[in-house]
C-alpha cells in the first residue's frame, strides 16, 4: 500500500483545538491552529508541501518552538513506513471484532527492545480476507522528540480494489507538562482526500475549442457545438470565466464535484429566490472540501464550505448563510467576469490561494447584510429565524477562540464579516444557553458531510441525531473522534467509497 501511495500526493488537511477546563462544559477550545499540505512520500517518511499563501502553514521540519507541525500528523497516517515487521515488532492477537460490515483480527503491537528508538505502539485492526490494516491507535515511541509523540486513531477506506487508504485521523493528548492529571491539551481532526487527481474536473475537456463545422465520420452524432450561438464556437469554449474557476478548484483537489448535496443547497436557494420573486439565471451553489468556515460568490456561484456545512444546525440557518451571498448577486457585488477573465491560467496548486481572492469590503457586506435580511422576511424561512439567530450567538462568543476555524482563505472571515449585520437575528430574543440539551445552535465538526477520498465526492448523513445526556456532548464547532462505518466495495462503481454514513 505505501509503494502504490508514492504515486499519488493527496491533500492532508488538520485541524487542531487546544483545550480549556470549562466549569459547565468540562472543556472548551482555547485556540486552534490548521494546516492544508499535500502528502509526499519520495523521501524519508512520511512529508508534507504546504499550500502557498496560507498564512498559518508550516514547513515539512519539526521546528522546536512550534507546539504542532503538518508532518508530525501526517506520521499517523502509517504505524511504520519503512520497519513494521516481526523483527521489528512483536504482534500478539487479541480476538475478532466487526467494524461496520468488515470483520477484523485487533493485534497489539509494541516495538521489539532491539528495534530503533522510535516505533509504533497500540493496536491495529486487520481485515480478513486480504489482511489489509484498517484501523490503529496508539502513538509512535519517540526518544528524540517525546513531547510530539501524540496518541491517535488512524482509519482507512477501501478505495482502490483491495487497497484500503489513510482517510482520517483523530488525534488528542493529554498535558505533556501534567501527564498525571489526564487533562486534555488538545484534539484534532486530519482528513486525507484527492487521490484520483487525475480524473477531477467536471469538465474533461477544458478549455477545448469548439467549431462550427459539422462531423462528417458519423451522421447520427450530434454535438453539441452546432447549436451554440457562433459567439461561442469560433476558438472559444463553452465555459464561462466562473466554470473555469470552479474546475480549477476541482482540479486541484479543493471542491467538490457536482452532486446531490449540491442539489439540496440548490433547493434552498431556490425557495430564496423564487418567494422574493427574483428572475435571475444560472445561481448554482458549490462546495469546498476545506474545514474552515467559508462562503462567497464567483460570478453567481455560491460556495459554501464543508466545515461550514458540518456545523449548521438545520436549514433555516442555511437560508441565512444563502440570503448573505445571494444578497451580493442581487446587489451586483459578484467579482466581476473581467477579473475572473484577467487571471493568469495556468497556476500550480500551490499558489491557488494567492490567485483565488473572492474579497467584499466592509461596505459592500453590510449592504448584503441587510438585503439578505430582507430576502429572508419573504422566505419559507421567516419562523424560523430564532435558530439563525442562536448560531450568529454561538459564532460570537466562540470566535475569539477559534480565528483559524473562522479564517477565510478565498473570501472574507466568516467571523467578522458574514451575518454579523444581521442583527434583527442576533437579537431575536432567544438567550444562548450552553447548558441547554434542547438548544442546539451549532454542531460539531463532521457531523453531516462524508467525503470520498479517492473521488472527493461528497454525500449528506441522514441518520437520526443522537440523543444528548449531558451539555458537553453538544460540542458547538468543536473536534470529535471518526467513526466510519467500513465496508468492502463490491466492484461495481468506481466512484464508491469504502464507508457508507
Amino acid at each position: 500500500m505505501t509503494d502504490l501511495l508514492r504515486n499519488f500526493k493527496p491533500i492532508v488537511e488538520t485541524y487542531i483545538q487546544e483545550q480549556q477546563p470549562d466549569s459547565g462544559l468540562g472543556t472548551s477550545p482555547k485556540r486552534d491552529d490548521y494546516f492544508l499540505s499535500r502528502l509526499d512520500l519520495s523521501g524519508n517518511g512520511p512529508g508534507t508541501s504546504a499550500f502557498a499563501d496560507e498564512e498559518h502553514s508550516r514547513d515539512n521540519k519539526l521546528p522546536k518552538d512550534e507546539p504542532f507541525a503538518a508532518a508530525s500528523f501526517a506520521q499517523a497516517l502509517f504505524p511504520d513506513l519503512d520497519h513494521f515487521d516481526r523483527q521489528n515488532y512483536s504482534f500478539e492477537f487479541v480476538r475478532w471484532q466487526v467494524l461496520g460490515e468488515v470483520r477484523c483480527a485487533l493485534v497489539d503491537v509494541k516495538p521489539r527492545d532491539r528495534s530503533r528508538n522510535r516505533g509504533f505502539m497500540g493496536r491495529i485492526w486487520v481485515e480478513d480476507q486480504d489482511f489489509n490494516i484498517v484501523r490503529f491507535t496508539g502513538t509512535h515511541s519517540s526518544q528524540a522528540a517525546p513531547r510530539r509523540a501524540f496518541h491517535f486513531d488512524s482509519w482507512r477506506l477501501n478505495t482502490l480494489s483491495t487497497m484500503w487508504m489513510p482517510a482520517y485521523v483523530y488525534t488528542q493528548e493529554s498535558n505533556p507538562r501534567d501527564p498525571s492529571s489526564h487533562k486534555i491539551w488538545f484534539k484534532a481532526q486530519t482528513r486525507i482526500w484527492g487521490y484520483d487527481m487525475q480524473h477531477a474536473g467536471d469538465h474533461r475537456e477544458y478549455a477545448k475549442p469548439l467549431t462550427n463545422a459539422a462531423v462528417q465520420a458519423d451522421p447520427n452524432r450530434h454535438e453539441a457545438s452546432q447549436d451554440l450561438n457562433p459567439a461561442y464556437t469560433l476558438g472559444q469554449t463553452t465555459y464561462t470565466p466562473e466554470d473555469n474557476v470552479v474546475e480549477r478548484l476541482q482540479v486541484a483537489g479543493l471542491m467538490a464535484p457536482d452532486g446531490e448535496v449540491n442539489q439540496v443547497l440548490q433547493a434552498v436557494a431556490n425557495n430564496l429566490l423564487v418567494t422574493n420573486n427574483l428572475d435571475i439565471a444560472a445561481v448554482r451553489c458549490r462546495v469546498l472540501l476545506t474545514t474552515p468556515l467559508e462562503s462567497f460568490v464567483v460570478g453567481r456561484t455560491i460556495v459554501l464550505s464543508r466545515g461550514l456545512l458540518d456545523v449548521l444546525p438545520d436549514e433555516a440557518t442555511l437560508a441565512a448563510v444563502l440570503a448573505h451571498e445571494l444578497a451580493h448577486i442581487v446587489l451586483g457585488h459578484s467579482v466581476a467576469a473581467g477579473y475572473l477573465s484577467s487571471l493568469t491560467l495556468p497556476f500550480s496548486d500551490k499558489e491557488i490561494f494567492a490567485n483565488l481572492k473572492f474579497h467584499f469590503d466592509p461596505a459592500q457586506e453590510a449592504d448584503a447584510d441587510k438585503k439578505g435580511l430582507e430576502l429572508l422576511l419573504l422566505s419559507p424561512y421567516k419562523d424560523q429565524l430564532a435558530n439563525a439567530g442562536l448560531f450568529l450567538k454561538a459564532l460570537e462568543a466562540r470566535s475569539p477562540q477559534l480565528p483559524n476555524l473562522l479564517q477565510g482563505r478565498f473570501s472574507n472571515d466568516f467571523g467578522s464579516s458574514h451575518l454579523v449585520g444581521m442583527q434583527a437575528l442576533a437579537n431575536s430574543g432567544t438567550h444562548l444557553q450552553m447548558d441547554r440539551l434542547d438548544q442546539i445552535a451549532a454542531l460539531p465538526l463532521g457531523s453531516r458531510i462524508v467525503v470520498d477520498p479517492w473521488s472527493d465526492r461528497i454525500e449528506m448523513l441522514k441518520s437520526k441525531p443522537v440523543r444528548l445526556e449531558l451539555p458537553s456532548e453538544k460540542m458547538p464547532f468543536e473536534v470529535s473522534p471518526f467513526f466510519p462505518h467500513l465496508w468492502r466495495r463490491d466492484g461495481q462503481g468506481k466512484d464508491q467509497a469504502g464507508t457508507k454514513p
